[in-house]
């Protein structure tokens, strides 16, 4: 009788803290006193520290925001070196608690996985980074390469399903990470490495700037949104994303900057009102200042600012804006109002 009683104890209190862990929202970032945001250190415009130790990079300002939104202040927070194959563990650990851009979905690792999708950071390109390629013309020239990419992956079945389409023969060389598949391009055991645009350029950059034999092919083989992941069984935390980004987009649209975010006042749209905190209500039912989005405009500027910086016309990688805009200008952003 004892023991059936023990076991049902044990039972209710474990329970008791599952139900907790699911319900933790921002409790535990509270706790701890800063956000730890993942990130990949392939590529400066993700996140990179200059000599002085200053953060900087899409994926930094976006940390930024969020703890401005949290705490008031925007220096709490914590960048966090997360490869690919890691973020389901380093989410589920609590090591991380949102793992910013760079970061592709499939059906098997959402459905496999412990992480969920809060919202869209932006939206890049497959293409290939190609050894060799000083005189080639067009991928043609490219016929029967070995390519090194990661195995099972949504890059892999875009190089096939590309490579079938013109009738390249190229020929798939997988590996189990990211990381693998760049250190087997360093040791030329294949012609091609795929990837992202932002992820290649920054390999190209650390290793083959100096090397003209070494270039990025233009021609894209998908269209890859890069998502912001957060533990799966934290919806709170999920939503408290996905609207800080949208307000940061929102922004954007209302005309909103850097350069004028302390002068609007006497707003008469109802969103804009509740964005900017004057009516606190709805930004304390997520649990985060009411007042944050004119701070973080301020310091990190509203969502095209932080996007020309890090990857746009004032970053070293020129990216046109394209599909990082909104509907209304023939992108694939609709951030809605907050109502």
């Amino acid at each position: 009788m004892k023991l059936k009683f023990w076991a049902v104890l044990l039972l209710c209190l474990s329970t008791i803290g599952e139900a907790a862990a699911a319900d933790a929202g921002l409790r535990y970032i509270n706790a701890r006193g800063r956000i730890k945001c993942g990130t990949n250190l392939a590529s400066p415009a993700y996140a990179s520290q200059d000599e002085n130790g200053m953060w900087k990079g899409f994926d930094v300002d976006l940390c930024q925001a969020l703890s401005i939104a949290v705490f008031g202040m925007p220096d709490k927070y914590e960048m966090v070196d997360v490869r690919a194959d890691q973020v389901s563990k380093m989410l589920k650990t609590g090591r991380i608690d949102v793992m910013m851009g760079g970061s592709a979905l499939s059906a098997a690792a959402e459905a496999t996985g412990q992480f969920a999708p809060a919202t869209v950071a932006y939206y890049d390109k497959q293409i290939f980074l190609a050894r060799d390629a000083e005189k080639a013309k067009s991928m043609e020239d490219f016929r029967f390469a070995n390519v090194c990419v990661v195995t099972n992956s949504n890059d892999q079945n875009n190089v096939e399903e590309f490579s079938a389409r013109y009738n390249l023969g190229l020929k798939m060389l997988p590996f189990n990470s990211e990381l693998r598949a760049k250190q087997a391009f360093l040791l030329n055991r294949c012609r091609l490495l795929t990837g992202n645009f932002i992820y290649l350029q920054g390999v190209w950059k650390e290793h083959f700037e100096e090397n003209p034999s070494v270039k990025m092919i233009p021609e894209a083989l998908a269209l890859k949104p890069s998502y912001i992941l957060v533990a799966k069984d934290n919806p709170k935390l999920q939503a408290v994303v996905r609207w800080v980004v949208n307000a940061l987009q929102m922004a954007e649209m209302y005309g909103m900057n850097s350069r004028n975010a302390s002068i609007q006042i006497g707003l008469k749209n109802t969103s804009q009102r509740n964005l900017t905190g004057d009516n606190p209500k709805l930004w304390q039912t997520f649990g985060i200042k009411p007042q944050w989005l004119r701070q973080a405009l301020s310091k990190v500027g509203n969502y095209g600012e932080i996007f020309e910086r890090n990857f746009g016309q004032h970053s070293e990688l020129k990216l046109p804006r394209e599909e990082n805009n909104y509907l209304r200008d023939g992108g694939l952003f609709n951030p809605q109002p907050f109502l």
